[in-house]
């Protein structure tokens, strides 16, 4: 039987249940490639802030489009990749670590880095996403 449901912070899923037992079913998940991998990242951002026990209030999303590029107050260029983003910020994967409360470009956003994480930096928007412009396909 093919099932199509939404889990919040991952999205809608769609599959095929293989079997079901008595309070549940096994679903086998039916994705492409790239969404399979949005999804991975996505489950790894959330076991990983549960346990950081993570204060943030925003609804984050993966992207589709995850590279960026950062420009740094010197006017030095790195690559970044999204690990995740709401309308107010995101989570970049990147070696460089400014400091906290620089004011860095994020493809085209103004933003301040608040927070260092092990794999890179939290950042937070200068001007927020609207609702209208903010989803899986943004491009930063």
């Amino acid at each position: 039987m093919r099932i199509a449901c939404y889990l919040d912070n991952i999205g809608l899923i769609d599959g095929v249940a293989l079997h079901g037992f008595p309070g549940g079913f096994i679903l086998q998940v039916i994705a492409n490639p790239e969404r399979r991998s949005r999804m991975e990242a996505r489950l790894a951002w959330l076991r990983s802030a549960k346990l950081q026990n993570d204060q943030r209030k925003s609804v984050r999303i993966v992207p589709v489009h995850r590279a960026v590029q950062i420009k740094l107050q010197d006017a030095q260029a790195a690559e970044a990749i999204i690990a995740d983003l709401s309308r107010t910020g995101a989570a970049l994967l990147l070696n460089q670590r400014p400091d906290v409360g620089s004011t860095v470009t994020v493809g085209k956003r103004y933003a301040t880095v608040v927070r260092h994480t092990p794999e890179g930096v939290g950042v937070a928007f200068r001007m927020p996403f609207g609702p209208l412009t903010f989803n899986e396909h943004v491009i930063l």
